[in-house]
């Protein structure tokens, strides 16, 4: 009787064992992502002069950075993913998960950034404002579709990027909630995020964004995404600027330490 004891002690040993073995894993590979989930923000990526020049990644910068991104061993991961890992769900995530996003729509973001992306297997989610589409030097319909059948998302950034805490409210559920519409009649995919123009919020906004059954919506306060942190509707973004020192926010993301202070990787800062 002792002896058919010890074994069944050492059988439920080793199955606790072998249960562990992955939980072991996991937990290396979450290590990589310990302090939250990188998102980056661009605008244009172009070599011409625009509106925003201070808002401009040349296409090589844009090239080098993504390289630098892939050849580390980041990937990028679809807003499903992200969401769910924000709402402290159970999900699958590689060991270094980074979103790319881009704001507002400019034509440039499909002739020079999406190849770039396609060339690095990376996706990116794009926040159109409704009343670029198929304006000049913005997105067409056409281009849009394409993008999305490849894997690119397109989230709402308002029909005409105004500001939304000054809005009374029955504009301010058309502005959120009408550009959700246009883009799922484009792309015939559920728009589940959300980017406030100027990253501007309040009480109001927040609440209007996840009464439009947004899943996320996103600011521009810099640093890393984390559940137990970072509310799902006030996520955080790193913009990227033209004057940005990519080479130490680079360092700081592989190491999973982005910081959290505004315009941290600009050099007349203190980079």
């Amino acid at each position: 009787m002792q002896f058919f004891k010890k074994k069944l002690l050492c059988q439920q040993l080793i199955g606790l064992l072998i249960g562990l073995i992955p939980a072991m894993f996991a937990n290396n590979a979450c290590a990589q992502y310990l302090n939250g989930i990188p998102v980056l923000l661009y605008h244009h990526v172009s070599e011409e002069k625009t509106e925003l020049p201070h808002l401009t990644v040349t296409p090589a910068e844009f090239e080098r950075q993504m390289a630098m991104l892939k050849s580390a061993g980041f990937e990028t991961i679809p807003p499903e993913k992200f969401v769910a890992y924000m709402r402290g769900q159970s999900v699958e995530l590689p060991e270094k998960p980074i979103l790319i996003t881009f704001d507002d729509g400019y034509d440039d973001n499909y002739t020079r950034a999406f190849p770039i992306l396609q060339e690095q297997g990376f996706t990116a989610v794009i926040f159109m404002v409704g009343v670029n589409i198929d304006r000049e030097k913005r997105l067409s319909t056409k281009q849009i579709q394409e993008m999305s059948d490849y894997g690119i998302s397109f989230g709402g950034h308002t029909l005409t990027h105004r500001d939304l805490t000054t809005l009374p409210e029955n504009e301010l559920k058309h502005e959120i909630g009408d550009i959700k519409k246009k883009l799922r009649q484009i792309t015939a995919r559920d728009i589940a995020l959300f980017s406030y123009p100027y990253g501007y919020y309040n009480l109001k906004t927040w609440e209007k964004t996840e009464g439009a059954d947004y899943q996320a919506a996103f600011t521009v306060l810099p640093g890393l995404n984390k559940p137990d942190r970072d509310n799902i509707y006030l996520l955080r973004r790193i913009a990227m600027y033209s004057t940005t020192d990519f080479d130490t926010l680079f360092k700081l993301l592989d190491a999973n330490k982005a910081k959290t202070k505004l315009l941290e990787y600009t050099p007349e800062y203190g980079g």
